[in-house]
C-alpha cells in the first residue's frame, strides 16, 4: 500500500491545489481555458513525440501490446454499446471511453520502476509505445463522433487526421522509425516540454472538477471509474494469460491498466466539445480508486504494496 499511496498522493496534491486555486479565483475561467489550449495544442504534443521518437521497439514479444490493445480496444467496445443502450447522452459517451482507453503512465512507470528496477521501467516504455497512440485515436475518435455536432465520416477522418495528438503520435513513430538524425538541443526543447505537461495538466483537471453536480452525475463517475479500473486489467491479463504472459510481462500488463486515466483528460475533451466536468470527476474518482485497484493487482501478484 505504501508503494501506492507515494505514486498517488503527489497527483492527488496537485488536483487538490488545482481545485483550490479556481476557488480562490486565482485565475478566471478564461485563464483556466487559455492554460488548456496551451497543454493541448504544445505541451501535450511533446510529451507525446519525446515518449515515441525513443521507444525501444527491438525484441519485442508482441504478445504484451496485444494483450494491452486488445483491452484497451474491448472495453472501448463495450462502453459503447452500454452507454448507448442506457441511452447516454452524447457528449458523455465519448468521455467514458476516453476513460476506458487511456491509462496513466507516470504512475505506471513510478510503480514499475519501484517493483522491477530496470526490467520494468523498459516493459512500460514498450505499454506506452503502443497504449498512447491506441488510447488517443480512440479517444478523439470516439469525443468526434459521439458529439453534439453532426460529423460526417469523411469530415471526421480529416479533423482526425490534423488532431495535434494524432498527429504527435504519428510524428514520434515516425522519428522512431526512421532514425533521423535531429539535434540534441531538439530533445532537450522536447523534454522541457513534456516536463510541464503534468503538472498544468494535473492544475487545470482539479480546477476543472464539481463533486457538487447532480446526484445522478455523481453516480455515474462512480459507477464508470469502477467498471473501468476493474475491466481494463481484467480483460488484459486474461488476454495475457491465454498467450501464455507470466512473471514481470504479466505483472506490467496489470499495473498499466490497473492505473487510473490520464490526467489531460479534462483537457482533450473540453477541446472537442464534450462534457469536461464529467471528465474531470471521473479523474478524480479512478486517481482515489485505483489505490484499491492498484493494490489488488500487487497482492494477486504475491507483491508487496
Amino acid at each position: 500500500m505504501a508503494t501506492v499511496l507515494a505514486a498517488l498522493l503527489p497527483i492527488a496534491a496537485i488536483l487538490a491545489l488545482g481545485k483550490v486555486s479556481a476557488s480562490l479565483n486565482l485565475l478566471t475561467r478564461e485563464g483556466w481555458i487559455g492554460l488548456e489550449r496551451i497543454t493541448y495544442f504544445v505541451l501535450f504534443p511533446a510529451l507525446i513525440v519525446s515518449k515515441l521518437a525513443v521507444a525501444d521497439f527491438s525484441g519485442i514479444d508482441w504478445r504484451m501490446p496485444t494483450a494491452l490493445i486488445g483491452a484497451q480496444l474491448l472495453l472501448s467496445l463495450a462502453t459503447i454499446l452500454v452507454a448507448g443502450a442506457l441511452g447516454t447522452a452524447r457528449d458523455r459517451i465519448g468521455v467514458y471511453v476516453q476513460s476506458a482507453a487511456r491509462w496513466n503512465t507516470f504512475i505506471a512507470l513510478a510503480l514499475a520502476q519501484d517493483l522491477f528496477g530496470a526490467q520494468g521501467l523498459a516493459l512500460v516504455a514498450v505499454s506506452a509505445a503502443v497504449m498512447i497512440p491506441t488510447a488517443n485515436i480512440l479517444s478523439v475518435s470516439a469525443l468526434m463522433h459521439f458529439s453534439n455536432e453532426a460529423v460526417k465520416p469523411v469530415q471526421m477522418l480529416k479533423k482526425l487526421a490534423v488532431n495535434p495528438l494524432v498527429l504527435a503520435c504519428a510524428i514520434g513513430i515516425g522519428l522512431n522509425v526512421s532514425r533521423l538524425p535531429l539535434p540534441g538541443q531538439a530533445f532537450e526543447i522536447l523534454d522541457l516540454l513534456a516536463q510541464a505537461t503534468i503538472a498544468l495538466g494535473l492544475l487545470t483537471t482539479g480546477a476543472a472538477i464539481d463533486l457538487k453536480g447532480r446526484g445522478s452525475s455523481m453516480t455515474a463517475a462512480t459507477v464508470w471509474s469502477v467498471v473501468r479500473l476493474a475491466g481494463l486489467p481484467l480483460i488484459a491479463g486474461t488476454i495475457a494469460i491465454s498467450f501464455g504472459l507470466s512473471g514481470d510481462v504479466l505483472y506490467v500488463i496489470l499495473i498499466a491498466t490497473a492505473v487510473p486515466t490520464a490526467v489531460n483528460g479534462t483537457i482533450l475533451a473540453r477541446q472537442l466539445g464534450a462534457d469536461a466536468t464529467l471528465a474531470a470527476n471521473l479523474i478524480a474518482f479512478q486517481t482515489i480508486g485505483s489505490i484499491l485497484s492498484i493494490s489488488v493487482v500487487l497482492w494477486m501478484a504475491g507483491i508487496g504494496a
